[in-house]
């Protein structure tokens, strides 16, 4: 086996590579890579047993061959060589890489050790703009729970209907739920979970591939057996194991109404939630919110934290205020990790009572909203 290949070439296939590699492998072959080389092409694929990653790119290859080879440790020494063409050769029990003035010596394993990577033969093809299917993970994700106590609420819930896509996430104690568009799908509605840790990964792939990912497309297959799912994302493929069992009915979280809604800049909304932080760090994080009104000039948002060993605070910021108003608390993380996922200018809050959940959204995108439980206030 012997094939020669640009350095910032190579590097790029390994960092892709590496994302199905666990830190710590349980089997040593895990914490190998196996690298295919045939007549002009290089196709690395990495795998957990949980998930896999296989990507390719046209190579000079002048003796065709496969090989195992840790990993980590060779993205590790081939990220730190110049700017240049390495040739990579398999000698005998090892493997050579090098290039001018550098060369590093790799033991291998046997390459039928390496795990088959299962492959989807029939199922469901959907066709998704990248960049949507990128904001919605952004968007969702981030609300799956991180206890394993419920594992299938550390997944995100993906359903397709007809022409669209809508994905939900929650931990018990925020929700959010996103819907895009897709360009084709198969016929008959689909409905999996994919454990967040995988489609987070789907999209810092999209993210990192940029303008290579040409048209933008993402291909999704479902297979038949709803067992695991497969990204096709530009040159590179990550299949994932899906968890089994019903996601929680998760409509009944949503009011049917709600009676107050503000409209708020998000840059505001964000400052006053931050200063209150300051105060609820060792209280709980928890940051009471009062919603009121300001005669003419609208409607003011006021945030507020008391720790008895610390101080407290107060702050507030202008808002296009519907309703009467009131008084609410949240956790202020789960505030942040939404404010930050979302592009706009703005953003609306909407609540009913204190003991109620209270709804953001983004102005003039009905296709998106996330939930937040509330804190009970102290009198």
């Amino acid at each position: 086996m012997k094939f020669k290949i640009p350095q910032g070439e190579f590097t790029k296939l390994l960092i892709f590579a590496n994302k199905s590699l666990l830190a710590k492998a349980n089997l040593p072959i895990l914490a190998n890579i196996l690298i295919s080389a045939t007549k002009g092409r290089l196709e690395v694929v990495s795998t957990n047993l949980e998930t896999a990653t296989k990507v390719a790119c046209e190579c000079d290859v002048e003796i065709e061959g496969k090989v195992a080879i840790p990993g980590k440790l060779l993205l590790e020494f081939v990220s730190q060589l110049p700017d240049a063409d390495l040739v990579f050769e398999k000698l005998g029990e090892e493997a050579v890489v090098s290039t001018k003035r550098y060369s590093g010596r790799f033991a291998t394993q046997p390459v039928e050790d390496f795990p088959a990577i299962p492959k989807i033969d029939k199922g469901t093809s959907i066709m998704v703009a990248g960049a949507l299917l990128m904001k919605a993970i952004g968007r969702v994700a981030f609300c799956a729970a991180m206890d394993e106590g419920r594992p299938i609420l550390t997944g995100v819930l993906c359903e397709l209907l007809k022409n669209s896509l809508s994905f939900v996430a929650t931990d018990g104690y925020r929700l959010s739920y996103q819907k895009i568009l897709v360009e084709r799908a198969g016929e008959g509605g689909v409905k999996i979970v994919v454990p967040s840790k995988s489609i987070m990964e789907v999209g810092k792939i999209i993210s990192e591939l940029g303008e290579e990912l040409g048209e933008g497309k993402v291909e999704i297959l479902v297979g038949d057996s709803l067992n695991q799912v497969n990204f096709k994302i530009g040159r590179v493929e990550y299949t994932s194991r899906l968890i089994e069992g019903t996601f929680p009915n998760w409509q009944k979280l949503i009011p049917a109404s709600f009676t107050s809604k503000a409209k708020v800049s998000k840059e505001e909304f964000i400052k006053i939630v931050r200063v209150a932080s300051i105060f609820a760090r060792d209280a709980g994080n928890i940051v009471k919110f009062k919603l009121e009104s300001a005669g003419k000039a609208g409607g003011l948002i006021t945030s507020s934290a008391v720790n008895a060993q610390v101080g407290s605070n107060e702050a507030s910021c202008e808002v296009e205020l519907n309703g009467a108003g009131g008084e609410i608390a949240f956790n202020f993380r789960y505030l942040l990790e939404m404010l930050s996922s979302v592009d706009s200018e703005e953003v609306e809050f909407e609540m009913i009572e204190s003991l109620n959940p209270g709804r953001l959204t983004v102005p003039g995108d009905n296709d998106y909203f996330h939930i937040v439980m509330p804190v009970r206030l102290q009198s």
